[in-house]
């Protein structure tokens, strides 16, 4: 018998503990707001599943760490317990919510009357007839938010299963309270967003009414009517200022629900707010009053109350400089006009202002509408039309040789090196070569074709009833055109170009794909070193895989994919290995071994080479520090750096937290720069030599005889060796000439101190005649092909 009761006592307090799931994910999926959600749990804790009390508390990050009661039932509200409730480490703090908060565990007091309860919270369970208590930490977004606390008349209650249950719920509430918050700032976010557009169409529906209004008067009502009608506020007017004594404001137009709201008198020099709006109307602020219905200082509570007002902006409004009055926009919430919302009608005001002054001055409004439509539809340098404008002209270029069934052709002409430029000259010299650039394209179209600002760096051209052969011809002409330097006052500037063409209707029928393929085109042109080219059916798929092989390789870099290789350097006075150039192999999943001058060259046309860099500085500096553990004879190793990398403000960061991770020492690598990288950009390019030199590494100028850099620059520079281009080292057997440049410029770095390396020597005679010209160090195939690293060390010692 004891044990069939046993069993149904079980049962009976599984059943409260499923009445409260099931209850609390009810009141979960109904949930509005938190209050009541939190109000709702309770209420179905203590009325649906019958246990004595529950109560949600917040936990406050105050000193004495208190716990604020949300919501509560089973037992009425007092005061005193209210605010008893803590989480700190004293006899309040020791209540089941504290212990749960404080702990972030559920805490279960079996006995909440007997002796182990702190005589406080024991007294209370007394009091109210609490047997035992379960109290659940609430986690939302990770962090302890309170906790949810359950009381059960009867003493050892909450076993296994009914526990089990309630922790569910407790974790259910959380997430609910999670989503709740996710919600309500999503709402907020929303909100937000509907008041900045209908801030936004107040601007622009203001801009079109400063364009259509023929009198002041008109132009007033229709900015409060736009206001009211299309933007959804509850009332807008506008006051002038009256220049007597007690500073009133006459109101001139207004839209919206009103109801003698504008007879109500307005002084601004009558009251505290008065005055205080005078002020802040002088300085040029807004002024903006929420909750106007409980403001104390707000004069009219009574009758926003009754017109459903919830919040005013009061924008000052200047007409010629002077103010003139202000602009009045009342919402029916309360928590309107936030600042972007404030500084969009602020703006609005300022334009509101300028439209009145422009109906005084006719002239300005006319250079003020010229003034918006060449900002809106022609570039500002070049005075030809923009990009938009270019894709509303291209639509009906194409309706109309639709309807013709003639061909049309877009040519992209984009000019090489305009950063370069920038950077070096400034936008005001930029903005120079764009006009000039400008001038001589409009003189190549003429009368034939349309010519706009494509993008900062880019024309395009439209030519209507152009094939490709016309196209091909403009465009090459158009190259030539921009072939011829710019004579920019100080001197003679290069601005050569590409294009690149689609054409209407073989390669698309919209403006948007025939622009996107001169892109392409314009890209293919640049890439194979061609002044033109047309766009291919096919290059859209190898731009598609250009892309995708660019974030497969992205990912290699970051999942450390990729392989080190070195290709050994030999002293050629003894014949021993001097060291290596560290180089990179990708084994692409899909595509197999990649040629490294294709995903090199990719990297470095989309910026992938910084990262690509300092994976190799990692990667190189890991080996020699393996090597070093293995107490082997690690040889140097040189490691590539672009002129990206040159630019890159964190380069030299990046290369002493490499040496620190790794505790390498300088003499472990050196590296190598192009001559080309740094004639890009001398002055750039000597100061982070000379900061890289600070660190005593070696720095060596790869490819040297391709850059042009002049003597003088060399002997500046804090290197201390040069490589030959392979192009002379290669020619040497057959080319008395190329013999000539590397004899010249061994003698010129050794004159300089100066050591000097030959790569790409592929045979044996070249080998031996760079010797009879003493070069010091060579590199090639004749030495070896690039060795896996982990190859290196048995290669140099099976050569020893």
């Amino acid at each position: 018998m004891q044990k069939n009761r046993s069993g149904l006592e079980e049962l009976e307090r599984l059943e409260r503990a499923l009445r409260t799931l099931s209850g609390c994910n009810r009141a979960l999926l109904r949930a509005r707001s938190e209050d009541a959600l939190l109000r709702e749990i309770c209420r179905v804790v203590v009325e649906e599943a019958g246990y004595r009390m529950a109560r949600i508390g917040r936990a406050e990050h105050d000193e004495d760490k208190t716990v604020t009661l949300l919501a509560q039932a089973g037992i009425p509200l007092d005061e005193a317990d209210m605010h008893a409730l803590r989480w700190n480490d004293s006899e309040r703090g020791h209540s089941a919510t504290g212990l749960a908060i404080s702990t972030g565990q559920p805490h279960l007091i079996n006995d909440a009357q007997g002796g182990d309860f702190p005589p406080f919270w024991r007294d209370f369970s007394r009091r109210w007839g609490l047997g035992s208590v379960l109290s659940l930490p609430l986690r939302i977004e990770g962090e302890i938010f309170g906790a949810l606390t359950i009381a059960a008349p009867e003493p050892d209650a909450f076993d296994g299963r009914e526990r089990r249950i309630l922790d569910e719920v407790a974790d259910d509430l959380a997430f609910g309270l999670e989503i709740l918050r996710l919600r309500r700032r999503r709402e907020q976010a929303e909100a937000e967003v509907r008041h900045l557009n209908r801030a936004l169409r107040v601007r622009a529906a203001v801009n079109h009414a400063l364009a259509q209004a023929a009198d002041e008067a008109a132009l007033l009502q229709e900015v409060c009517r736009v206001a009211v009608q299309e933007c959804g506020y509850r009332l807008a007017w506008v006051g002038y200022l009256q220049q007597d004594e007690a500073l009133t404001l006459c109101p001139m137009a207004h839209a919206g629900l009103e109801e003698g709201f504008l007879s109500l008198r307005r002084n601004w020099n009558t009251s505290r707010l008065g005055r205080t709006l005078a002020e802040r109307m002088e300085a040029g602020e807004p002024m903006v009053l929420r909750d106007v219905v409980h403001d104390p200082d707000y004069p009219f509570r009574k009758d926003a109350r009754e017109r459903g007002y919830g919040s005013v902006v009061v924008l000052p409004l200047r007409v010629d400089g002077v103010l003139t009055g202000s602009f009045h926009i009342l919402a029916a919430e309360t928590d309107a006009f936030d600042d972007k919302e404030v500084q969009l009608l602020l703006a609005t005001a300022v334009d509101l202002g300028f439209g009145l002054a422009a109906l005084r001055h006719r002239v300005k409004a006319a250079a003020a509408e010229e003034t918006i439509r060449r900002m809106a539809y022609f570039d500002a340098v070049t005075r030809l039309p923009n990009q938009a404008r270019l894709r509303e002209l291209l639509e009906d270029a194409i309706a109309a040789a639709r309807e013709e069934r003639r061909p049309l052709a877009v040519v992209r002409v984009g000019l090489m090196h305009l950063r370069e430029v920038n950077e070096a000259l400034g936008s005001t010299e930029v903005d120079r070569l764009m006009r000039a650039a400008a001038q001589r394209l409009q003189a190549v179209v003429g009368e034939g074709g349309l010519l706009g600002r494509l993008t900062e760096a880019e024309f395009a051209l439209l030519l209507p009833r152009a094939g490709a052969e016309a196209a091909c011809r403009v465009a090459q002409q158009c190259v030539a055109a921009l072939d011829e330097p710019v004579d920019m006052s100080a001197f003679l500037l290069d601005a050569r170009a590409s294009a690149g063409i689609s054409l209407y209707p073989g390669h698309g029928a919209d403006a948007e794909m025939l622009i996107r393929r001169s892109g392409i085109a314009l890209m293919q042109a640049r890439g194979a070193g061609s002044p033109v080219a047309v766009f291919k059916m096919g290059l859209d798929r190898e731009s598609a895989q250009r892309m995708a092989l660019m974030s497969e390789l992205r990912g290699a870099i970051e999942r450390d994919e990729l392989m080190l290789y070195c290709q050994p350097k030999m002293h050629m006075a003894s014949g021993e290995v001097c060291g290596a150039e560290a180089l990179v192999r990708w084994n692409h999943p899909r595509l197999g071994q990649v040629n490294p001058g294709s995903f090199i060259k990719l990297a470095e046309q989309t910026g992938l080479i910084t990262p690509l860099t300092f994976w190799m500085l990692d990667a190189t500096l890991r080996q020699s520090h393996a090597w070093h553990e293995q107490g082997r004879c690690a040889q140097p190793l040189s490691v590539n750096l672009s002129a990206r990398d040159l630019h890159d403000p964190r380069l030299l960061e990046r290369i002493e937290h490499a040496l620190a991770t790794w505790g390498a020492e300088p003499d472990w690598i050196e590296f190598e720069l192009t001559e080309s990288a740094l004639m890009q950009d001398p002055t750039a390019a000597l100061e982070t030599l000379a900061r890289l030199k600070r660190l005593d590494l070696r720095l060596a100028i790869d490819d040297y005889g391709t850059g042009y850099s002049s003597l003088s620059y060399l002997q500046r520079l804090p290197v201390d060796a040069i490589k030959i281009d392979q192009s002379f080292v290669a020619a040497m057997q057959h080319d008395d000439g190329s013999t000539a440049i590397v004899r010249s410029t061994i003698e010129l770095a050794h004159s300089l101190h100066l050591q000097v390396v030959a790569e790409g020597v592929e045979d044996d005679a070249t080998l031996e005649e760079l010797a009879a010209l003493h070069c010091d160090m060579a590199q090639g195939y004749c030495i070896s092909r690039p060795l896996p690293a982990d190859d290196f060390l048995g290669w140099c010692a099976a050569r020893a």
